[in-house]
């Protein structure tokens, strides 16, 4: 069964490119979440940075909460100093390989 999928953006126009490419992320994990209940995505572009001038390019961050039986598990991808995505996609493919990783521990504690 699909997982239901809500996608908000923040600071950023939505984009029929990237709500396609989240699809396809989040139907990989249907195969091995079965259980999921649902997936919040939030793609955000925030205003201010540190470094001002270092970085011309918008940075990207990416949050993921997905609802699983005996515990929620949310990913947040890009919000630190080490962690920058200058490209939408390498943020999107960063956030959802650690939500496959930590998918995979739950799975593993709950004895599945």
């Amino acid at each position: 069964m699909p997982i239901p999928i809500q996608i908000t953006f923040r600071d950023i126009p939505p984009s029929e490119a990237v709500e396609a490419k989240i699809h396809q992320r989040a139907e990989r994990l249907e195969r091995f979440a079965d259980r999921a209940t649902s997936l919040h995505v939030i793609v955000s572009a925030p205003h201010a940075r540190s470094h001002g001038a270092q970085h011309r390019g918008q940075l990207y961050q990416f949050t993921l909460e997905m609802v699983m039986p005996k515990g929620d598990i949310v990913i947040s991808q890009g919000d630190s100093e080490k962690h920058q995505y200058e490209d939408i996609y390498v943020a999107m493919r960063d956030a959802f390989a650690a939500l496959e990783r930590r998918v995979h521990e739950h799975l593993e504690k709950l004895g599945h």
